[in-house]
């Protein structure tokens, strides 16, 4: 099965223990289901980590969310500040806090069921974002930490604090508009707050920061292998550009062709148009993390035909013809070694990626497919919405449980990207493919809002004529979630990438920035008249 890179998240090479100091996870009774009225008695073991190095009683909660993904590689990077600093844990030392990192229901440890294969309709259907959200309700009402005060870390006490990018982003705009009375105030950086079935935007990023030229010739590629898979009459063509297209994608750099031995006609008759085709975004597999700078190594290949030639203003298609520019691509693709990036990640969690699956498909869709109104479209038609319904369907064929479509109203009910709770603080990076589904988007049938860097006062939303200015800023030429943590030490995924010319996705800037205003206004949010001496 095809998908593309749903999970908003950024990968994290494992820390040798030796390296942090030990912090033992815990467990809180969590029940299965908060909406049975106290039928369903059930529960799982629900999984957090704190770290209480900065607190003193009646300092904030500060609870950073892993989201849709295993919680524990985190915990060095977050909790621990492994080779750089942390926005949870600055926060935390600023201002007293408990620092808290929690694990969303069905990944890591936190199981109510082994997810697998077997995983049945009736186990899947308590995987849902109000659960999910209840989750933590109950958690902030039950908290126990030993030798502290516990009746000093309620809600009702002190602020809780949530830090979250991406889909934790998410959750932290819909608890503040759900459950103010719980999160007292949001960092959400990232955050996608409307859900769409059709998330063809997700792309335009790419395409509105690409040179004219690799622009003009990726745009003639795609719709010359397109039209070759859909059309040609001859099947020999469609074989032997199916087997081009392989092997590109198994050679290496200087010509190295030895990953491609094995390759057939055969099995290249066999491979999906699909799959095919798909190989012509590979170069796109890095964007949301590294945005504009992991394509010029590419498109430099391409334009220059691997520095044997110089490139022209309009590309190689308008001045050698579009197989020319095929033939320049293949060679690019194989040129620039992806792989090397690949090589530091983990190998995939299925639990994650099966979890993360049917929350797109039941809830949030955002089937990220090429935008089939825009002529200037580098994806590959093949990748269509029906396709991705069908991969829902036969991975979870419970028609009964799963909808046929997406349900994004469930999400979207909160206010979506028309949403403005006060007290939050939202982050964006200029070139994020998820900033199109935000407060920040600039897509057209977007609300086209403006955001402000003017602090509003606790619990009101930034002045302006028709309340639509939010509060927060976007980071220029930044990426996916550029601005929760900062490496200041090199480490193993943030230091080998010069055989693809780009480098580290975690940049200084952002951090920073994004932290100092987070901070401006916590000082005010913070202060007591606007806490109203919740303090016991």
């Amino acid at each position: 099965m095809h998908a593309p890179h749903f999970r908003p998240q950024e990968v994290f090479p494992r820390v040798p223990g030796i390296s942090t100091a030990p912090n033992s996870p815990l467990f809180i009774k969590m029940p299965l289901d908060h909406f049975s009225h106290g039928l369903d008695k059930r529960t799982f073991q629900n999984r957090y980590w704190i770290n209480q190095t900065y607190y003193e009683a009646g300092g904030p909660v500060f609870i950073f969310d892993s989201g849709e993904q295993n919680a524990e590689p985190l915990l060095p990077y977050y909790l621990q500040e492994y080779h750089g600093l942390s926005a949870v844990m600055r926060l935390a030392k600023r201002y007293k806090g408990l620092a808290i990192l929690w694990e969303h229901r069905f990944y890591g440890d936190s199981l109510p069921f082994p997810v697998n294969e077997n995983t049945t309709a009736d186990q899947w259907q308590f995987l849902t974002t109000e659960q999910a959200l209840e989750d933590v309700v109950f958690f902030a009402d039950n908290l126990i930490v030993h030798g502290l005060n516990s009746a000093l870390l309620r809600p009702s006490a002190t602020p809780w604090i949530w830090i979250g990018g991406s889909y934790p982003g998410v959750r932290g705009a819909l608890l503040r508009q759900r459950n103010p009375s719980t999160i007292y105030a949001a960092w959400v950086s990232s955050a996608p707050v409307e859900a769409q079935v059709d998330m063809a935007s997700y792309y335009k990023a790419a395409e509105r920061s690409l040179p004219r030229n690799c622009s003009n010739d990726w745009v003639a590629v795609t719709k010359l292998v397109d039209d070759t898979l859909l059309h040609a009459e001859n099947q020999t063509a469609v074989t032997e550009m199916k087997f081009a297209l392989l092997k590109a994608d198994l050679s290496g750099p200087g010509g190295n062709t030895t990953g491609a031995d094995g390759l057939t006609l055969e099995a290249a008759a066999n491979t999906s148009n699909l799959d095919a085709a798909s190989i012509l975004m590979d170069p796109l597999d890095f964007y949301q993390y590294y945005g504009p700078v992991s394509l010029p190594p590419f498109c430099d290949n391409l334009e220059t035909k691997n520095t044997t030639a110089h490139a022209s203003e309009e590309g190689i298609a308008a001045s050698s013809g579009v197989q020319a520019a095929f033939d320049a691509f293949l060679v690019a693709l194989a040129e620039v070694d992806y792989s090397a990036i690949s090589e530091n990640a983990d190998e995939d969690d299925p639990v994650q990626d099966m979890s993360w699956m049917w929350q797109y498909c039941s809830e949030y869709g955002f089937y990220q497919r090429g935008d089939p109104r825009n002529p200037r479209s580098i994806e590959t038609k093949f990748l269509s919405l029906s396709l991705f319904q069908t991969q829902c369907n036969e991975t979870f064929p419970f028609p009964g449980v799963l909808p046929p479509s997406p349900k994004v109203g469930n999400i979207n009910k909160y206010g979506g990207w028309h949403m403005n709770p006060a007290n939050v603080f939202w982050t964006n990076g200029e070139f994020d493919p998820w900033r199109t589904m935000g407060l920040a988007s600039i897509e057209e049938n977007s609300p086209q809002r403006q955001s402000t860097v003017v602090v509003p006062s606790c619990h009101k939303i930034p002045q302006s004529h028709d309340s639509q200015t939010f509060f927060g800023l976007t980071h220029p030429g930044m990426v996916h979630v550029s601005d929760l943590r900062v490496l200041l030490i090199p480490d193993a995924n943030h230091s080998n990438f010069k055989t693809v010319g780009f480098y580290s996705p975690v940049s200084q800037e952002p951090f920073y920035s994004g932290l100092g205003l987070f901070q401006l206004a916590l000082d005010e949010w913070l202060e007591d008249d606007c806490l109203g001496r919740r303090h016991l």
